[in-house]
C-alpha cells in the first residue's frame, strides 16, 4: 500500500510535463523546443511506467510472485533515484541552500523570501524515495520467505 501511494504521489508532478505541448513552439526557439519536447518525452515515460508498475505491483503482490519485488526495486532504482533524487547529488547547494533559509525564516531571523511551493519541491522528491524504499523493504518477508507446513502450525 504504501509503494502504491509513493507511485501515485509521482503522476501530478508529471503530469503536467506528459500534457505539454510543444508544436506552437515551431517559430520559436530551438533550444527550448527541443527542452519541452524532452520533458514532454520524459513525462509521458514516467506515467507509463508508474502505471505499468502499479499494475505489475499489485498483480504481483496478490499473488505473492517473488519476479514482483524486483519490478518494484527496478522502478525505486531506475525511475524515482535519477529523475527525483540524482538532481540533489549532483546539486547539493539546492537542498542546503533551501533547508538553510526555511531555518533561517522559520526563527524569524530573515523576511519570508521562498515560497512554499518551493521549498516542497525540494522536499516533496526526497520524502516519496524515502517512502518508496521503505515500501520496498517491509515486505520481502512476505516475498522470499515463505512459511512452510499447515496453516494450523503449533505456536510453541
Amino acid at each position: 500500500m504504501l509503494f502504491t501511494i509513493a507511485l501515485v504521489c509521482i503522476i501530478p508532478p508529471q503530469w503536467p510535463h506528459a500534457l505539454e505541448g510543444y508544436g506552437h513552439l515551431v517559430g520559436g526557439d530551438v533550444w527550448r523546443t527541443e527542452a519541452l519536447r524532452s520533458f514532454s518525452d520524459v513525462g509521458k515515460l514516467t506515467l507509463a511506467l508508474v502505471f505499468i508498475g502499479l499494475i505489475v505491483t499489485w498483480t504481483g503482490y496478490l499473488n505473492k510472485v517473488s519476479w514482483t519485488w524486483f519490478v518494484m526495486f527496478i522502478l525505486v532504482s531506475g525511475l524515482v533515484f535519477p529523475l527525483r533524487i540524482l538532481p540533489f547529488i549532483m546539486h547539493p547547494q539546492w537542498a542546503v541552500e533551501a533547508v538553510y533559509d526555511l531555518i533561517l525564516e522559520a526563527a524569524g531571523k530573515k523576511p519570508v523570501t521562498i515560497p512554499w511551493g518551493m521549498a516542497w519541491g525540494v522536499f516533496e522528491p526526497i520524502l516519496i524515495f524515502l517512502l518508496m524504499v521503505i515500501a520496498l523493504f517491509l515486505p520481502v518477508k512476505s516475498f522470499f520467505y515463505r512459511r512452510t507446513g499447515s496453516a494450523m502450525g503449533s505456536h510453541l
